[in-house]
């Protein structure tokens, strides 16, 4: 199925915002999965409850509300690793003064 088929078998549940078909990178091949935004909560749930478990070009489709992608981790900058630097001269501690 390509986005319009899919636009046009949405569209008769509410207003569709976005199709999107996963293609491979390389050769444009549909992934056989693909993303559709509709416009408000309740064309979603009549699309899910008439097309989960339709069957389409002889596959039975899985219609459901995508999972929340989650939040990434911050990046933190790695902390600063610091080297303990002799003086020129200088080797090891420097005597104590006597009093």
């Amino acid at each position: 199925m390509d986005k319009t088929e899919l636009l046009e078998l949405f569209s008769l549940h509410g207003l569709v915002d976005l199709v999107t078909v996963i293609t491979d990178k390389e050769t444009g091949i549909s992934q056989g999965y693909g993303f559709i935004h509709m416009n408000d909560q309740a064309g979603a749930e009549r699309a899910i409850a008439a097309l989960n478990g339709a069957e389409i070009d002889d596959r039975t489709i899985s219609v459901r509300v995508a999972d929340a992608k989650p939040e990434p981790e911050p990046v933190l900058p790695p902390k600063p690793v610091y080297h303990q630097v002799s003086k020129p001269g200088v080797k090891g501690k420097r005597p104590r003064k006597i009093r």
